[in-house]
């Protein structure tokens, strides 16, 4: 997914901190996927780790070892910078720098108050472009409380139609532990799905729509395709009987499918930016992964043009199957 102005902006602002300020020591840069930052800290450090949900194959941060410096790219939910700060704390030597980047109208002013007693020295290093580099030195001992993926797995029950289940999920998985309103209108209407048919749930988050076409049908071979590392987690711990894959796109899938069945609650977002690229991208791919005859039926905002897109990406017998609040569910046919 491609980076926004505000990404830019803070990322260029903390690649000038740190080239005023080197580490002197190990790096690991949290959740940013631009490379200014790295790059920065490959000129002044000989040991740069950087992870991402996102990106890499990874589910959680390298902590083998102690980092003379930590940076954090400000993520959008306050639970997951709290979810980073644990392991910033659990990754930083004592007096180890962190920074905290992000805009302005993302809250980076406020990230002072959300660091605990294990950061002490705060101050503001950086401002311009509307962005804010926010900084402060580990205190006392390293930290081992939060620093493990487990730390911060978070049960829920939800009900997908067949009465209330536990639900695993972690910071900064889409609803969390909740079942919003767009995926719980598609559950409601999902597609009939023959036995050992192929299914597929595209952008899977946490495995909502997974479990429901289980239920749906048992004997479905049902692959969750999800990009964010901390949900497909959630998802393979919650439809163990799924296959999940980790990855952003068709091309995640190669060697996959084709599929009879695909259903999707796909992304709007990219951090606070809205964006329908994705979207597209999902529609344009559908019809070439699809056996013929095969069916895509996903849940989209009422606003979204997904005949205009649709039809001239090769589905067939485009039509609206349920209207719920601000959402539809549509149906197409490859």
């Amino acid at each position: 997914m491609g980076r926004t102005p505000r990404d830019e902006a803070a990322a260029g602002l903390a690649a000038r901190v740190v080239d005023a300020e080197p580490p002197g020591g190990r790096a690991l840069v949290l959740e940013d996927a631009r490379p200014d930052v790295a790059a920065a800290l490959a000129r002044d450090t000989g040991g740069v780790a950087t992870w991402s949900r996102f990106v890499g194959e990874a589910d959680w941060p390298p902590l083998d070892d102690a980092y003379a410096w930590v940076g954090i790219r400000l993520p959008k939910s306050r639970r997951e910078l709290e979810m980073l700060l644990a392991i910033a704390a659990a990754a930083l030597e004592v007096d180890g720098r962190l920074i905290v980047y992000g805009a302005n109208d993302e809250g980076v002013r406020s990230v002072a108050r959300r660091l605990g007693p294990e950061f002490g020295s705060v101050e503001t290093l950086a401002t311009g472009g509307h962005c804010r580099v926010v900084g402060a030195r580990r205190s006392g001992q390293r930290a081992t409380r939060g620093g493990r993926r487990e730390d911060w797995r978070a049960t829920s029950q939800v009900d997908l139609g067949s009465g209330p289940r536990e639900w695993v999920s972690y910071p900064g998985v889409f609803a969390h532990g909740r079942l919003d309103e767009g995926t719980a209108l598609l559950l409601a209407h999902l597609p009939a799905v023959p036995p050992d048919a192929r299914v597929l749930d595209y952008g899977a988050g946490s495995g909502f729509l997974a479990a429901g076409l289980l239920g749906v049908e048992p004997t479905a071979q049902v692959t969750a395709l999800e990009p964010d590392r901390l949900a497909a987690a959630a998802a393979a711990e919650n439809v163990p009987e799924a296959t999940v894959r980790t990855g952003r796109g068709w091309t995640a899938l190669a060697g996959c499918g084709p599929w009879r069945v695909v259903v999707s609650n796909p992304p709007y977002h990219h951090g606070t930016s809205e964006t329908m690229r994705e979207i597209e991208a999902f529609l344009s791919g559908a019809s070439a992964h699809l056996e013929r005859g095969g069916v895509l039926r996903c849940v989209v905002q009422r606003r979204f043009p997904f005949r205009k897109i649709a039809e001239p990406a090769g589905l067939r017998s485009v039509c609206t199957v349920a209207d719920g609040g601000p959402y539809r569910v549509w149906e197409a046919v490859a």
